[in-house]
């Protein structure tokens, strides 16, 4: 490849000069209170954010360590707040569980300001999930900091380049504090990827060259609902508009373009790549096909595929070739294995030579697992570092289909554009975020004219 493309800038130079990708060592005070460690108190949780996510992470939370409670929740939706507290309620009870569930209507609160009410019920050293719409995770992270509190941060981590800053400026002072952090890159720990990942690393494949990222999926449905707010609708259809999640590349591609990057071993410093609504007419802003290639700083390349389309070929997976073979890896992928030829988990490709020895686990489970052993041990646990990596690579691949143009990683980490700079003021009475047109259709980025 062309190097001057992307201004010879090396990953160190990239680290120094922007701080976007870190190196990732972890210190924690010495100082910091040694909270919940004996394993005989209780440990209190609050969940903001009672959607889907919301209602697995706070299950799985509970079922991290004997001696937990939900304690609080927070939404801005009574139906889903509701829903969620009777489900767990219930779920808890048919375990013989009950003492975990301590959730009276004055700790049940709703709202745009609700998620401080809930963190305010709780003590420095309990645990807040963090599951809402991504837009409003930095905001809700800050404030978790500065309460002191433990925290499990639903990826992405922010949906924009502001939002990812704001992420680290918090976290020098979580590490100051010594409080432990999970990210929801779940197929970090998925066992079986793991393993794969350290044999391509010990060369089972030979030298890396290459990556693909495939998300090849139906379409998001959506139904209009003239009862609604625009605000209403985009909260509840959070995956089919762009403010709320970062949009499709951001928000469903994340985990295998962090397989993948973590697979070759380095992080991309740039970008291009096309893409919009080609069949889509539904009014909403998601995307139906979109490709991004990647470029690391020694000339390999990841290309990403996406595409949100009925009745055509679907794939969710990581592919990773080697000089000697290939690997099928990553989210989507229960069973990853290496192959000597280059037709990986294809038809004719014939059997793997290699797959992971590991078990299958719950990585889901067992990201809380350690996020809680570490509250109890006080061992030195935070994730965001590999969050802001993680959350990066795809904004920058969102930013190149949006505007047209070959992003490098400087630029990219340098973009002032956010889609909510005053988020915290959000309310149902207004202003907006987005608001459709008179004919009820939303805004689109128009590549040679959107900018980054």
């Amino acid at each position: 490849m062309n190097h001057s493309l992307i201004s010879d800038l090396s990953r160190r130079s990239f680290i120094n000069k922007t701080g976007a990708i870190a190196a990732g060592s972890l210190l924690a005070s010495s100082f910091a209170p040694r909270v919940h460690a004996a394993g005989d108190d209780v440990i209190k949780i609050a969940i903001v954010g009672c959607g889907g996510r919301g209602g697995g992470a706070v299950r799985q939370a509970l079922n991290a360590a004997p001696n937990v409670q939900l304690f609080a929740v927070a939404d801005v939706f009574e139906d889903r707040l509701k829903g969620l507290v009777g489900s767990v309620a219930k779920n808890l009870a048919e375990q013989g569980n009950s003492k975990k569930f301590d959730v009276p209507a004055e700790r049940q609160f709703l709202g745009f300001d609700a998620y401080k009410k809930a963190m305010d019920a709780l003590s420095p050293g309990d645990v807040v999930l963090l599951t809402t719409p991504p837009a409003f995770r930095p905001l809700h992270f800050a404030y978790a900091v500065e309460k002191g509190l433990n925290i499990f941060a639903e990826k992405p981590i922010a949906v924009d380049i502001p939002g990812l800053k704001t992420i680290r400026e918090a976290n020098k002072k979580a590490i100051e504090k010594n409080l432990k952090v999970g990210v929801g890159l779940n197929n970090r720990h998925y066992a079986r990827t793991a393993e794969t990942v350290k044999a391509i690393h010990d060369g089972q494949i030979g030298d890396v060259l290459a990556a693909y990222v495939y998300r090849l999926q139906q379409i998001h449905s959506i139904t209009p609902h003239s009862d609604r707010s625009p605000l209403e609708q985009q909260l509840r259809y959070l995956f089919n508009f762009n403010w709320t999640t970062g949009g499709f590349i951001v928000d469903a591609l994340i985990h295998n373009l962090d397989i993948c990057a973590w697979s070759v071993g380095q992080i991309p410093v740039a970008a291009q790549g096309q893409g919009g609504r080609l069949l889509r007419r539904d009014q909403d802003q998601l995307i139906d096909s979109s490709v991004v290639e990647y470029y690391f700083n020694d000339g390999r390349r990841m290309t990403m595929y996406a595409r949100t389309m009925a009745r055509c070929w679907g794939s969710f997976q990581g592919v990773v070739h080697g000089s000697k073979g290939s690997a099928v890896l990553g989210e989507g992928v229960g069973n990853p294995g290496l192959y000597k030829n280059f037709n990986a988990g294809k038809s004719g490709s014939g059997e793997p030579f290699w797959r992971a020895s590991a078990p299958q686990n719950d990585s889901y489970q067992t990201e809380h697992n350690l996020l809680f052993k570490a509250i109890r041990e006080n061992q030195t646990w935070n994730e965001i570092e590999r969050g802001i990596d993680a959350t990066f690579i795809p904004i920058m691949g969102r930013m190149a289909v949006e505007s047209g143009q070959f992003v490098t990683a400087d630029r990219a980490w340098n973009s002032t554009f956010q889609y909510v700079p005053s988020i915290e003021n959000l309310s149902f009475d207004g202003p907006f975020p987005l608001v459709p047109d008179a004919n009820g259709d939303y805004p689109q980025p128009i590549p040679g004219v959107t900018e980054i």
